[in-house]
Order: C-alpha cells, then structure tokens, then sequence
C-alpha cells in the first residue's frame, strides 16, 4: 500500500476550494475509466444534465470526480476496492471505504473515532500514522482531516491522484440517474 501524507492532497483541497463548496473523489482500485463508468450506469459523454462525473486514468485504477454525492451503486467495488470521499464544504463529510461491494469502513472525517463497517478498524494503523484522533478529539486535526482521508483513500486502494492525472482530459458522463 502507498505512503501517502496529507501534505501530498492540499493540492487537490485548494483546487476544489477555487471550483465548489464540495466534492465526492471515489478511488477505484484496478479498473478503467470506461469500466468505472459502465458499472454506475453513467452515460458516457453526456453531460448536459444536473449531475455529471468526470474520471481519469492513474496509477493503481481509476479517480472519479463529481461534485454531488450520488450513493452509488455497490457493483463498482465487486471484485475490487473503492474508496469515496466526500465534503459539501461545511461539516457534511463522509469516508467509505468498500470491497467487493460489501462497506468495509465508514466514518465521519470529523468523527474517525466514530467507524462503522463489515470491519471498521481495518485502516486503523493508516489513521494513526495519518494522525487521525482515532480515539478522542484532536482539535489541531480538524484543519487538514480532508487531506488525510484523501491520503486514507490512497493508501486503501493504492489509487494515486496527482496533479498531473488531474490536469489530462477525462473521461465525463452523467449521473443524473442516480439523484
């Protein structure tokens, strides 16, 4: 698994900062794009709806990017890992960690003493060495506890989004459907 630091995402933070209020990343281990896509029914190419998604190609699988936060559907972990992160910009957040379509780990990034899951203290070590308050409250956290899950992603799926991936043209279509 990959040694991601939350330093290595305040790129990605400020970037979405300058775009939305929010943003959904879902890192899908091992699969394309297209298949990515497939697998939530999106409709390739069209986004002349409310609700669009965007993915890019990177080491490890696939980045999908959207800025709502469709629940989508538990096919696109089977046979793989997925790892979601949510934030509307306010205190609406959201970890999930899944594999094989079954939650593996789930919690508030405000809360990570707070998981939920098939095996919630699966990435316990990772939140540790993340400096997650896995335990109790931690106030100097709470600045950089989007970064850090962005980095938790990561090293789950040992999907890498760079600045780079992020700056090529991606694969769109809509989500509508699942709204």
């Amino acid at each position: 698994m990959s040694g991601a630091t939350a330093a290595d995402y305040a790129w990605f933070v400020k970037e979405c900062e300058e775009r939305s209020d929010g943003f959904c990343v879902t890192f899908v281990r091992d699969l394309s794009p297209e298949e990515s896509l497939h697998r939530i029914g999106a409709t390739l190419g069209d986004i002349s709806g409310e609700w669009g998604i965007e993915a890019c190609a990177t080491s490890g699988g696939t980045v999908l990017i959207d800025y709502g936060y469709a629940e989508l559907p538990n096919l696109l972990s089977r046979g793989t890992a997925t790892a979601r992160v949510f934030t509307n910009g306010s205190l609406d957040e959201d970890f999930v960690y899944s594999v094989d379509g079954v939650v593996v780990t789930k919690f508030e990034p405000c809360f990570p003493d707070s998981r939920r899951g098939s095996d919630p203290d699966r990435l316990l070590a990772h939140m540790r060495e993340l400096g997650m308050p896995v335990d109790e409250e931690a106030p100097d956290y709470f600045p950089t506890r989007i970064m850090g899950v962005l980095a938790l992603a990561e090293r789950a799926t040992g999907v890498h989004l760079s600045p780079a991936c992020y700056a090529m043209p991606t694969i769109v279509g809509s989500i509508d459907h699942l709204y």
